[in-house]
């Protein structure tokens, strides 16, 4: 901000200009300009909006206290806390009834055994698939040789699929 100087004090003009780096100013220069009057209006205007709100503040304190809404919520507050309290009590008194009967152990064995059955019986189901595999083309030749033999009997095209089947096992072939 610059200092105002006076007219008859030339030689402190000079000095202020010097030490600030501004040529001397005239009295006419050192008028607040308007943007400065709006900046101290403005200043102006939130300290009194400052001051409104800080009333309209300590009103609605007031009100709150008067109400009793901080009471509440602080007794909610309470009644939340003890309730969290006690389920996590009896979470832990449960966890230690189990561990205690040794149910979390059995849990445990029985998913290893668990784990280990359905191992085997993967590997059973894989052993037997690739039997299926390795036995499909002689499955497939009794097939067609059971179609070859229906073909030549004389037996007429109303044949049930149970003859079908009981003809098969007369002659030691399996049906599919």
């Amino acid at each position: 901000m610059v200092t105002p100087t006076f007219p008859s004090d030339e030689s402190n003009t000079a000095n202020a200009s010097r030490v600030t780096g501004n040529t001397t100013a005239t009295s006419a220069e050192m008028r607040p300009s308007v943007d400065a009057q709006q900046t101290a209006e403005t200043i102006r205007n939130i300290a009194r909006r400052i001051r409104e709100e800080s009333i309209r503040m300590r009103e609605l304190v007031v009100a709150i206290r008067q109400s009793g809404a901080v009471e509440e919520l602080v007794d909610s507050f309470r009644e939340a806390s003890l309730a969290t309290r006690d389920t996590a009590k009896e979470i832990n008194d449960a966890a230690r009834a189990l561990r205690d009967r040794g149910a979390i152990r059995e849990t445990a064995v029985a998913i290893d055994e668990t784990t280990k059955a359905a191992q085997q019986t993967a590997e059973t189901v894989r052993v037997a698939a690739k039997e299926v595999g390795e036995a499909a083309p002689i499955t497939g030749e009794s097939v067609r040789k059971a179609g070859r033999r229906l073909r030549r009997s004389s037996k007429p095209a109303s044949t049930s699929t149970a003859d079908i089947a009981a003809a098969s096992l007369e002659e030691g072939t399996p049906t599919t």
